[in-house]
């Protein structure tokens, strides 16, 4: 018992640095003018999005940026979607939309949709977004500066959750936590190690050459988390990459119930931990019990120690995300129930070996 609580101090001081080099890598968009203005290409795959499509839409409309088309697949939505796009696609010759191809057996929705939409882009560099994304006025305008300052191949970024719910307080919070004290995210960039890789689908941006060259969605035409395959796959092939946090540019409030943030942080939540799900437990263990053997293993004094480590690895993770530190630490243990609920889901579907997602099967 003594030697596990050591292993659980030891676990949580680490991740407490992990989260410390987050914060001070300022992983956001810098404020800085691109060297040219190219053609930029925003893509949007979109399913039923009559709930969060405007705003995306809206914000896309007061970008900065002086040259940008938006092209949206209705991937045969069944409300109002396409009443939304045709709205928008009257206004502004910016705008277009079409209705996608039927589905083909071996690729699911998503990677699909995302693939028609880079075959009609005619921008030099592609910025995917999922409909439930906003942008700041100058973000297409700082992402482009960055991705030619560090002659990228693929940035991903990590939006700035809005949550206005208590059911978004208890499940959104714990997978930044969870992803930034574990892997210091100035590394995806810094090193050439495929296993230090993260990626985001809310957000990714390519350059339109080497997307096309390398059909990157069709490579992951069948997998669920095509994200980080992505991220993994390009860096392997030595291409460069980088993932930041959207920080007052890039923002999405993902879910807004509980029910439907358990369903959707559990496609996916093994892929924080290299799809093993055997490591997703054994962390789900020592985070939700590991308080508990270090106070009975050691006493009072131990116990003080890792109680201020938790809180600096909390506040570290809540600042990087402009969380409300308060709110973080308060609900932490109705987070870790929370988290119980996606970690025990998530291995209920690997069993049932399929979801469903947005009126879709999905086989796992």
């Amino acid at each position: 018992m003594e030697l596990l609580a050591i292993f659980t101090l030891g676990f949580l001081a680490l991740r407490t640095i992990i989260s410390f080099v987050n914060l001070i890598s300022r992983l956001h968009l810098p404020d800085q003018k691109p060297a040219n203005f190219p053609k930029m290409s925003v893509l949007i795959p979109a399913r039923n999005e009559e709930a969060v499509l405007g705003r995306l839409l809206d914000s896309l409309e007061k970008q900065d940026y002086p040259d940008f088309e938006v092209i949206v697949c209705d991937d045969h939505s069944s409300d109002n979607t396409e009443e939304i796009l045709n709205g928008i696609a009257g206004e502004d010759e910016r705008f277009h939309w079409f209705l996608g191809e039927k589905l083909p057996a071996d690729w699911l929705g998503k990677n699909f949709a995302c693939h028609q939409l880079a075959q009609k882009a005619s921008g030099k560099y592609l910025i995917f977004l999922d409909a439930d994304v906003e942008l700041s006025p100058d973000a297409i305008t700082k992402a482009v500066a960055f991705f030619q300052e560090k002659d990228l191949s693929l940035l991903s970024i990590f939006p700035q959750q809005k949550m206005e719910s208590l059911a978004e307080w208890l499940t959104v919070p714990v997978m930044n936590w969870i992803l930034q004290s574990l892997l210091p995210m100035i590394l995806v960039q810094k090193t050439k190690l495929p296993s230090l890789s993260a990626a985001n689908g809310q957000m990714m941006m390519f350059d339109t050459e080497n997307y096309r060259t390398h059909q990157w969605h069709s490579r992951v035409k069948n997998q669920n988390v095509e994200d980080i395959r992505l991220a993994r796959m390009m860096k392997a092939e030595g291409f460069q990459i980088a993932v930041l946090l959207g920080n007052n540019d890039v923002f999405c409030r993902m879910y807004n119930n509980f029910n439907d943030a358990v369903v959707g942080f559990s496609r996916n939540i093994h892929e924080y931990f290299g799809g093993r799900r055997a490591i997703m437990l054994a962390f789900w263990f020592i985070v939700c019990f590991g308080p508990f053997i270090v106070f009975f293993a050691t006493g009072w004094t131990i116990f003080g120690l890792f109680v201020l480590l938790f809180f600096a690895n909390r506040l570290f993770v809540a600042a990087a995300n402009r969380q409300n530190v308060f709110m973080s630490v308060l609900l932490h243990p109705l987070q870790m129930i929370s988290f119980t609920a996606v970690v025990f889901y998530n291995i209920f579907r690997r069993i049932k070996k399929e979801t469903t997602w947005k009126g879709r099967k999905i086989m796992l």
